[in-house]
């Protein structure tokens, strides 16, 4: 008989057979029955007819989905058309119609539900010389995510979990992050289906959320408070806190309780099975020179030689004499596996694989040549970062003629070749980052999971488009934060093909833990919670975006020597999770605490990110550009605080407890898009805007809808509201009686508002690259739910005003960087690559809104170059030059100059250019007063000026469509100019998103033309995004087929206008004007 192939169709050495058939379960071949507790854990295929039709809700081939939680299958239970559950978001009096499952054992109840579907037997393959009916596989089921603990049945008997990890017995451990494989037994292709039925069963402390307690709401919309509720959810451990609500998310009523993740089938020929490939990267050089520490060279064309530590766990499950045999593997390029272009292949004869069931087998060295680095995107060039597929398998030395006998298993994991490190920082004295041996300054965003119901935790694309918007906007950094998940395979697979770095934290925060509310002793059960730390390891240790672990957020005071009660986290679990990451890991930094509290005393910078955080309101711009914005400096302890404590008489001003280096989260007000909006809220409180100088969350002129989703001011605590500062004519400060005109209007001033904040926020913190910061997240750059705080694009992939300044502020990721420091005027100019980059000169331009211009002028580069990973503090500043103020209608108001900056230089691959924008006012107007009515000249000019009409022509490629635009010669400047892809439909919300725009809310002077590219973000073959078809142009995604393409202009002053795109490869349009 000839073996099975297996590992690479093409192989010409040594073949193997093919080990393994994955299944992935159907998602909707489940039926869904709630817990009948008159039977206790007895399977629904036991019960009786009459109470399978009294408990079972979905049913097979309905609608029934795993992975899908327990509120999913409710919601798809429902008979409510009003809404899509898969690709809506419920509105608040959708959500209020299920129960909170704190409420008690009833609602617990009514969330513990049996996830059931049938097993086929698993396929014959075509054997030679072998009766293909007759030979039996054994079965192995692995849930990849279920909150909290499963019951299994398979055919009718219970299963227990079997231990994938050497020393580990406790395999059944509770928690939502803990991967559990079971044991089907042996089946042939003639054997029935079997029934497979999962009990899932909620954590033991669900935690309750908080009711809002004031007079100033009525408890319609039931609001909450509190970061994790009542705190008892720490309790659970290995669970998502914020799951019981948040001051930035609503609770989610049954806590995600359910099967999450996904549900796989392996069939494989006898009893062994591989689990937890592990590839260690060491000794990366260059032709064979290594100098370990030494800087890698930039380059996505360079090619260096890496030697890879290869294991395997490999688990037995039939009480057997040992199992002899060879382990033998092969390296590919990823995502090329099945071209079968070998790059290493190994062989390790004389294997014996005997009990226990879990044992780790090192399969030596290999030398992998010719190898592409992996980088971070803003050090890269590339779209995709280069990966390897590492694939190894067990095959037994019997008889392959006998084949019930044979034992053959198979696994797979995919890596990059890459170093990673942390060092003190000398200048900013915190930690910071190297890839590859250079310091990478991050630029970073928060991230909680990407949606609060957990409905995309098993879709590859979601995750591509969410973190292909973040690396659009110039971020290249993600912090997965400790109040949420442990992130799935898709979202690392994202990162790893993107170039994004990720922060990944274990589950505990401050607010729930011990340091402000909840217990230090949580979690109850510590065995379990580092069970789930342990798998979370393993799982995600091959992934090269994974540059560190954190233990958790805000986590204080810490374990150390003499202090071992009363800490964060419980000593057990600290040393738990050190040797966990040493063991199974050993290549990146673990970091307890993202921040602790100020102070004089030493300051651990590997144990602690960063004395403190924030803060999360909107601030001055040019407080940005302050040594610790919206903070004091020096930074005071919790303690001094409430003792009133002076800045001033803080006696180490400069210590590293006293100044923020790394800046873990900071925040701002933000604002969707108003046909985001319009999705949101109902048209009562859409219409019912907040009044200018707005200071609260709630009562007052906040609608409870707005409240509902956590609206946070855009007003300062000087009174300044950042929207009407746009309101003509001009409002007053500490003025409450006014609104702007329309929340038509409130939403376009709240675009540009939060384009001004973000832009000068990550401007400020970049300005001072390490010389005050080594790195600076935003809080957050994404929300799980739709939100009227804290992020830069909508759930429903929308960005807004605050993603374009991130963009703008950031340069989309562009290594060298233009910054007006708002604060003084200076100009700076920002280099994030290693190498220094020639330039001899800035030139500013300033022209007033009809677009003349005032003054041009040139600012010398000190010794002509700005250094490699360094900034230059360029001399003098930027002078004012247009006149304070102007009439408007018989109204005076400040003037606004937009300024421009401009620079040529060269790098690597030749002259590059960077260009930077601001709108300025007379500086010597900087009281809150004045700051209110700043921008009241724009606010005339959209209100009272004509319409900017642009011109408008397009082409099309396989990729994308590229436009040219045009500002006419007699316009004014066209001020946020703001393009949408949209379907030529009747829908309510045209927009086609995601999609990636070259650039969006920019400005055109009069004469002056941009050209902007639009695509898709899709996960491999753009050029299948795009197709033409005999009724035109159309776009070509899973979800939106068939739809003719419209591209939208808009803008703060720009003439709506329509262009609809043809097929013909270049064409061009008059823009239709629209009302």
């Amino acid at each position: 008989m000839a073996p099975r192939r297996w590992l690479c169709a093409a192989a010409a050495a040594a073949v193997a057979p093919t080990a393994t058939t994955i299944v992935a379960v159907k998602e909707h071949r489940w039926t869904i029955c709630r817990s009948n507790h008159t039977e206790g854990h007895i399977p629904p295929s036991q019960w009786s007819e009459a109470t399978r039709q009294q408990h079972c809700f979905l049913h097979r081939d309905d609608k029934a989905a795993a992975p899908g939680t327990a509120l999913f299958q409710h919601w798809l239970s429902s008979e409510d058309g009003s809404w899509d559950p898969w690709n809506d978001f419920p509105t608040w009096d959708i959500l209020q119609r299920y129960p909170d499952i704190g409420e008690g054992e009833e609602a617990r109840g009514y969330y513990t539900l049996w996830y059931t579907t049938v097993v086929d037997p698993p396929v014959a393959p075509p054997l030679v010389g072998d009766d293909a009916v007759a030979a039996g596989r054994r079965g192995h089921l692995t849930l990849h995510g279920v909150n909290y603990r499963p019951t299994v049945h398979f055919d009718g008997a219970l299963l227990q979990p079997y231990s994938t990890t050497p020393d580990d017995d406790k395999a059944d451990a509770g928690g939502m992050f803990l991967r559990r494989s079971y044991d089907l037994g042996v089946r042939t292709a003639t054997s029935s289906p079997a029934p497979l039925e999962i009990l899932v069963q909620p954590p033991p402390n669900a935690g309750k959320p908080v009711p809002l307690n004031s007079t100033e709401v009525d408890g319609k919309y039931g609001l909450e408070e509190g970061q994790g509720g009542d705190h008892t959810i720490a309790k659970s451990g290995a669970i998502m806190q914020f799951a019981a609500g948040w001051d930035w998310i609503q609770s989610t009523p049954d806590r995600n309780v359910g099967i999450w993740g996904g549900v796989d089938v392996n069939w494989e020929w006898g009893d062994v099975r591989l689990h937890s490939v592990r590839v260690q990267v060491r000794n990366i050089s260059v032709a064979g020179h290594s100098d370990e520490g030494a800087a890698l060279p930039l380059g996505d064309d360079v090619t260096v030689q890496a030697w890879l530590e290869i294991s395997v766990t490999a688990t037995v499950h039939r009480q057997q004499n040992p199992i002899k045999g060879r382990f033998e593997y092969i390296v590919t390029h990823s995502p090329d596996v099945d071209d079968c272009n070998v790059l290493v292949r190994g062989t390790v004869h004389n294997v014996t694989i005997q009990q226990p069931p879990a044992v780790e087998y090192h399969l030596g060295t290999a030398l992998l040549t010719k190898a592409k680095l992996w980088w971070p995107h803003t050090h890269s060039k590339s779209n995709r970062q280069p990966l390897y597929t590492l694939q190894a398998a067990f095959i037994s030395d019997e008889d392959p003629g006998e084949r019930l006998s044979l034992h053959e298993a198979k696994a797979e994991t995919t890596f990059g070749v890459r170093t990673v490190s942390s060092f003190t920082h000398p200048s900013t004295k915190s930690f910071a980052l190297k890839v590859n041996g250079h310091p990478i300054f991050l630029t970073g965003g928060n991230w909680i999971t990407t949606d609060q119901f957990l409905r995309y935790s098993n879709a590859p694309r979601r995750y591509l488009q969410e973190l292909g918007l973040l690396r659009h906007a110039g971020l290249n950094s993600i912090r997965v934060w400790g109040g949420g998940v442990a992130e799935t395979e898709h979202f690392y697979n994202a990162a790893d093909e993107l170039g994004m770095l990720v922060y990944q934290e274990f589950w505990m925060t401050g607010d729930n833990n011990g340091r402000w509310a909840g217990s230090y002793d949580w979690p109850v059960d510590h065995s379990s919670y580092l069970a789930n730390a342990k798998d979370a390891i393993k799982r995600l240790r091959n992934h090269p975006s994974l540059c560190w672990y954190g233990g958790g957020n805000e986590l204080h005071p810490l374990p150390e020597e003499g202090k071992v009660s009363s800490v964060s986290p419980p000593v057990d679990i600290e040393e738990g999770l050190r040797r966990y990451i040493a063991e199974l890991d050993g290549s990146r930094p673990y970091v307890t605490s993202s921040v602790t509290d100020a102070s004089d005393a030493s300051f651990d910078n590997f144990r602690v990110l960063a004395p403190k955080d924030g803060p999360y309101g909107i601030l001055p711009e040019e407080a940005f550009f302050d040594r610790n914005p919206g903070l004091t400096t020096p930074l005071l302890s919790e303690e001094e605080i409430k003792r009133n404590i002076a800045p001033s008489d803080v006696q180490s001003k400069d210590s590293p407890g006293r100044n923020i280096g790394f800046q873990a989260e900071v925040g701002s007000a933000s604002h969707p898009e108003l046909e985001s909006l319009q999705r949101l809220l109902s048209k009562e409180a859409l219409h019912a805007y907040p009044n200018c100088g707005e200071k609260r969350v709630y009562g007052g002129s906040v609608h409870e809808e707005w409240t509902y989703f956590k609206y946070l001011s855009f007003t300062e605590e000087s009174g300044v509201d950042h929207i009407c500062q746009f309101r003509f004519p001009p409002h007053s400060l500490n003025s409450t009686g006014q609104r702007m005109d329309s929340i038509g209007e409130y939403s376009w001033a709240a675009q540009f508002a939060q384009c001004l904040q973000y832009k000068s926020l990550f401007e400020g913190y970049s300005h001072r690259m390490w010389e005050w910061f080594s790195a600076v997240y935003l809080w957050k750059a994404s929300s799980p739910a739709p939100t009227l705080r804290g992020a830069l694009y909508d759930w429903y992939l929308a960005t807004n005003g605050g993603y374009w300044g991130a963009r703008a502020g950031l340069a989309g990721g562009s290594p060298v960087r233009l910054v007006l420091n708002l604060k003084d005027w200076t100009v700076h100019v920002i280099n994030t690559m290693p190498t220094a980059a020639p330039a001899k000169s800035v030139r500013w331009s300033a022209y007033s809104l009809k677009g003349a211009l005032i003054d041009s002028g040139e600012i010398p580069i000190p010794g002509h170059e700005i250094g490699g990973n360094a900034f230059a503090h360029l001399e003098g500043s930027l002078p004012w030059v247009g006149e304070s103020e102007v009439a408007i209608s018989g109204t005076l108001v400040q003037n606004v100059v937009l300024y421009r900056l401009d620079l040529l230089y060269e790098d690597q691959d030749g002259l590059g250019t960077a260009k930077n924008s601001y709108f300025l006012t007379d500086p010597a107007k900087s009281d809150s007063g004045s700051r209110q009515s700043r921008y009241a000249l724009l606010g005339a000019m959209r209100k009272e000026s004509p319409s900017v009409q642009i011109d408008v022509s397009c082409n099309l490629s396989s990729s994308g469509i590229s436009c040219t635009l045009r500002n006419g010669r007699n316009n004014d400047v066209a001020i946020m100019i703001r393009l949408t892809l949209e379907r030529d439909s009747s829908d309510e919300d045209l927009r086609i998103l995601p999609m990636l725009f070259s650039d969006n809310y920019f400005t055109l002077l009069p004469e002056e033309t941009a050209r902007v590219s639009a695509t898709g973000i899709e996960p491999s073959e753009p050029q299948h995004f795009w197709r033409c078809s005999s009724d035109g142009f159309q776009l070509s995604v899973s979800d939106i087929n068939d739809v003719d393409l419209v591209l939208s202009i808009d803008g703060w002053n720009v003439q709506t206008a329509k262009v609809k795109i043809d097929c013909n490869p270049s064409f061009s349009a008059a823009v239709v004007a629209t009302a």
